[in-house]
C-alpha cells in the first residue's frame, strides 16, 4: 500500500516540492486518463484519508494536485478491483461506506481459481507461453500429472500464484522438456505440507516442530522428486535406510499414499 503522500501524488498529481521526493511537477492518474477510463487495482488498500480525496473527485469531477491551489476538471470512467470484500471492509471501518456506494454502481464477481478448474489448463498454457518468451526458452507444455496436480490444488494465492508457479517451473525445466512435478513447489506435490489459512511462517507448525526438520523435509521431498518418488533410491541418495525415510514421511499429516507406499 502506498503512503498517503505517494498515493495522493499518483492519483491526483503534485507540484514541485509538495513533499520530500517531489522534485518536479507531475500529472496524476486522473489527469492522464481524462476522457478515458482509469483502472484502480486493490482499492481496499488505499489509505483512509486518500479515500476521502477520491470520493471528492468522483463527486465534483475535479482534482487538485498535492501542494496546488487550483483545481482541474476531469472526465474519467472509473473501474476498480479488489481481492477483498469491500462490504466487509466497510463493516470493519477500514473502507469508507460513502465511497463504497459511490463506486458500486455495477459489480462483477470473479470466482476464485479453485472454483474454475476447467480454466486452469488455459491459464497455465498462457503463462507458460509468456514465460518462454521472457526467458527465451522452448518448454512445450506440462506432463499430464502436473495438470492433474494443478486441478487438485486449492490455489490460495489465486491466479497470481498459478502464474508464479508456472514461471518458476519454466525456469527449472530443460529446453524441449515437458514440465514435471519435480519443478513444482513442495506444497503442491505433498498434500498437507501447506495450510492455506495460516501465514507462511507457521507452515508445518502443527507437526514439524523445528526449523531444521522443516528444511530436512524439503530436502527429502526434492530428492523424492528427482528419483520419481522411488523410496529405495531416495534413501540411498539421502544415505539413510528405507525404514528411517518412511518414519520421517509418516510424521507429515495428509501425505499422499503415492509417497508412503511407493
Amino acid at each position: 500500500c502506498l503512503s498517503q503522500a505517494l498515493a495522493a501524488s499518483e492519483l491526483f498529481g503534485c507540484t514541485k516540492g509538495a513533499f520530500t521526493g517531489a522534485h518536479e511537477a507531475k500529472a496524476g492518474a486522473f489527469e492522464q486518463a481524462h476522457g478515458g477510463t482509469l483502472f484502480l487495482d486493490e482499492i481496499a488498500n488505499l489509505d483512509y484519508e486518500v479515500q476521502t480525496f477520491l470520493l471528492r473527485v468522483l463527486q465534483e469531477r475535479k482534482v487538485r494536485r498535492v501542494g496546488a491551489l487550483k483545481e482541474v476538471g476531469v472526465s474519467v470512467r472509473i473501474v476498480v478491483a479488489s481481492n477483498e470484500n469491500l462490504g466487509a471492509a466497510v463493516k470493519k471501518g477500514v473502507f469508507r461506506e460513502d465511497l463504497y456506494h459511490r463506486l458500486n454502481e455495477f459489480e462483477i464477481v470473479i470466482p476464485p481459481l479453485r472454483n474454475r478448474k476447467a480454466d486452469i489448463p488455459v491459464f497455465a498454457a498462457r503463462f507458460l507461453s509468456e514465460s518462454n518468451e521472457q526467458f527465451q526458452k522452448q518448454v512445450p507444455g506440462f506432463q499430464p500429472e502436473v495438470l492433474q496436480l494443478f486441478k487438485d490444488y486449492s490455489w490460495p494465492g489465486n491466479i497470481r500464484e498459478l502464474k508464479n508457479v508456472v514461471r518458476r517451473a519454466c525456469l527449472l525445466t530443460a529446453e524441449d522438456q515437458l514440465i514435471a512435478s519435480a519443478s513444482l513447489p513442495v506444497e503442491m506435490v505433498v498434500p498437507g505440507a501447506y495450510v492455506p489459512d495460516l501465514p507462511h511462517e507457521e507452515l508445518f507448525e502443527a507437526s514439524l516442530k523445528t526449523t531444521s526438520f522443516k528444511a530436512e523435509l524439503q530436502h527429502i521431498v526434492e530428492v523424492l522428486r528427482r528419483v520419481d518418488f522411488n523410496k529405495t533410491k531416495a534413501a540411498s541418495v539421502l544415505n539413510i535406510d528405507r525404514k528411517t525415510l518412511y518414519n520421517k514421511l509418516k510424521k507429515v499429516p495428509g501425505l499422499s499414499n503415492r509417497v508412503l507406499k511407493n
